[in-house]
């Protein structure tokens, strides 16, 4: 079939004009979402190159490998497939090549939305496209953001029609592509360059063979990607077999670890804060302006800091997997291996730092102050799960003010001080409490006020207005995180300040901000011991702390799954009998073939 299309562009009067369009379109068309994602890091055109570099290393990087983020790549199949339609489609009988163009514009549309997938996991979090990891995660993230953004119908309806636009463009291309080639009057420069082309195609996928599936690859090839993903989909279904036949009761053997000083501890993750504020100029400035006011203020009230740099299992979300690695002392960065382990530990309890410390009398308290709820039958499961002895949810915190931001929320300072009024007046053991902040979430605007009476902020009025739109979101990104890391840290520092003389307090980024972060920007988080012991905090400068609230050494020093370990040694070290051999320390945390000769009970050094 061949396209009746009237007037100086049809096919039948410039098939080559018509074949190139669409064959470039559609090719570019696969490598924009990466572009669009990481425009930041690049430009439009292909660069990379040194100044000076000769021609043949220029042209290797050309045809080769590059890290800028641009388009001008070439689909392997998209290749491959257009050439065989130059040679043999308008061989094929009339019905039998309508069939084909269906086939080839399926193909495309599949091929777009991975190549539209592997953009977003690749550049959003940082991970690569693995179906295992990321398809139950997808399903119930997508439902949980809709929900909580609460967008309006709308925005649904024109998102639809976004898509169906989308399609249809790319139909029409595909026919156009197709049809032209059927003419059967292709120019010879036309079908040389396809030649060519097919032939690069072919050579990238015998000299560069697995490494087609990176973005980074001038040649890139679908199929190569789909067998990486596979494979990798295989590894992490073998690493939750693995998972489910570990043993942490042996490895996390704490019987008999007595701790005769018992000091309350508070475990607060700060959402989104990353070390890009130490690596990106952008904060920079800002960043070192803040540190040492708040290290002065909290030194000029007697309390010892020891800072530190922690890689993070997850890269710009996740926080659920991060501050469950800590916790339990065991890397957990995909999803699934997170619900393996819940599923594990439903009926028995897993053997985590929030278990020791209740064995040692203490109460575990944690704060979920979100408006927008886990279902109650995913509430259950989540709560057997973490083994807390009190929940604090949003009906909890009696709460009718404005809400902020993601969830949406309360102001983190209302809900760490009203928890602190309800656990004065009802607890009577040492506290453990755990938090994750929720105002310094994306979008990062608009932000409460920090007021000198808590209680204020709970004053029923008129509601926060909502966040900009999200072009205004992006161009004030740099500007908003900024000032919500500024409000965590303050809050947090007057929370310290005003709070008990005794306590330990541990802020630890949850991963880095996804909008305003790079993959090299690193993983790690920083990391705040802050206590009125002062051989506690210098208890931590064996295992790479730094005095103070800021780092000189911007290189992780430690990982999250590896505090759990580290933490009950230096608190036993410090706090206890004195009469047991210390707890090993594990770095990376009980990973698969731990036994119980590998964990504590043996002085690790």
């Amino acid at each position: 079939m061949v396209l009746r299309v009237r007037g100086a562009l049809s096919p039948s009067r410039h098939p080559s004009l018509w074949f190139w369009a669409s064959f470039l379109a559609l090719n570019f068309l696969l490598f924009l979402p990466f572009y669009l994602l990481n425009w930041e890091e690049g430009t439009v055109w292909p660069s990379g190159w040194p100044a000076g570099a000769p021609a043949g290393g220029i042209v290797a990087q050309l045809l080769g490998w590059r890290n800028n983020p641009d388009i001008f790549r070439l689909s392997v199949e998209l290749a491959l497939l257009a050439t065989l339609w130059v040679f043999l489609g308008r061989l094929a009988r009339p019905r039998a090549r309508a069939v084909l163009r269906v086939v080839f514009a399926g193909l495309y549309l599949v091929m777009l939305s991975y190549y539209i997938y592997e953009s977003i996991s690749l550049s959003l979090y940082q991970m690569d496209p693995v179906f295992y990891s990321q398809a139950q995660l997808a399903a119930e993230g997508i439902g949980f953001v809709a929900e909580s953004l609460q967008l309006s119908p709308l925005f649904y309806a024109g998102m639809a029609a976004a898509v169906i636009a989308l399609v249809a463009v790319i139909l029409w291309l595909c026919y156009a592509l197709t049809g032209a080639a059927a003419t059967g009057r292709l120019g010879l420069a036309t079908r040389l360059g396809m030649v060519l082309l097919a032939v690069w195609a072919v050579v990238a996928a015998a000299r560069y063979e697995d490494t087609l599936a990176s973005p980074k690859m001038a040649a890139s090839s679908f199929a190569t990607k789909l067998q990486q993903n596979v494979a990798d989909s295989l590894v992490a279904r073998q690493e939750i077999m693995e998972l489910e036949a570990m043993t942490p009761e042996f490895v996390y053997n704490l019987r008999g670890q007595t701790l005769l000083r018992k000091p309350d501890i508070y475990l607060i993750f700060v959402e989104s804060y990353g070390s890009v504020l130490y690596k990106s100029p952008k904060f920079q400035q800002g960043y070192a302006a803040l540190l040492p006011e708040l290290e002065e203020q909290l030194a000029g009230d007697g309390w010892h800091m020891a800072t530190a740099l922690s890689e993070a299992p997850t890269w710009g979300g996740g926080s659920w997997m991060s501050y469950t690695s800590t916790l339990f002392g065991t890397r957990i960065d995909t999803h699934p291996k997170y619900l393996a382990l819940m599923d594990k530990y439903q009926d028995e309890r897993y053997p985590d730092l929030g278990a020791y410390l209740r064995s040692q009398g203490y109460y575990y308290l944690g704060l979920a102050p979100i408006a927008t709820e886990l279902k109650s039958l995913d509430w259950t499961k989540y709560t057997r799960f973490y083994g807390v002895d009190q929940w604090l949810r949003y009906q909890d915190f009696a709460y009718e003010g404005p809400l902020y931001g993601w969830g949406p929320a309360p102001p983190d300072q209302y809900v760490l001080e009203h928890a602190r009024e309800v656990a004065e007046a009802t607890v009577r053991q040492p506290l453990f409490l755990f938090f994750l902040t929720q105002n310094s979430h994306y979008p990062w605007t608009p932000l409460p006020e920090m007021a000198e009476d808590w209680r204020t902020l709970n004053e029923a009025g008129a509601e926060v207005e909502g966040p900009l739109s999200e072009p205004a979101l992006q161009q004030m990104k740099y500007t908003n995180y900024l000032k919500a890391i500024d409000y965590e840290l303050r809050i947090l520092a007057d929370f310290i300040r005003e709070g008990d003389d005794d306590a330990i307090y541990v802020l630890i980024g949850d991963h880095q901000p996804q909008q305003v972060s790079r993959r090299s920007h690193g993983f790690e988080t920083p990391i705040h011991i802050i206590t009125r012991d002062r051989a506690l905090a210098a208890a931590f400068e064996p295992y790479g702390f730094e005095p103070g609230l800021s780092v000189e050494d911007v290189s992780p020093v430690m990982r999250h799954e590896g505090f759990y370990s580290m933490f009950a040694r230096v608190l036993l070290g410090r706090y206890g009998d004195g009469m047991k051999v210390p707890p090993d320390y594990l770095p990376g945390g009980l990973v698969a073939g731990d036994d119980a000769g590998q964990g504590y009970g043996v002085d690790g050094g």
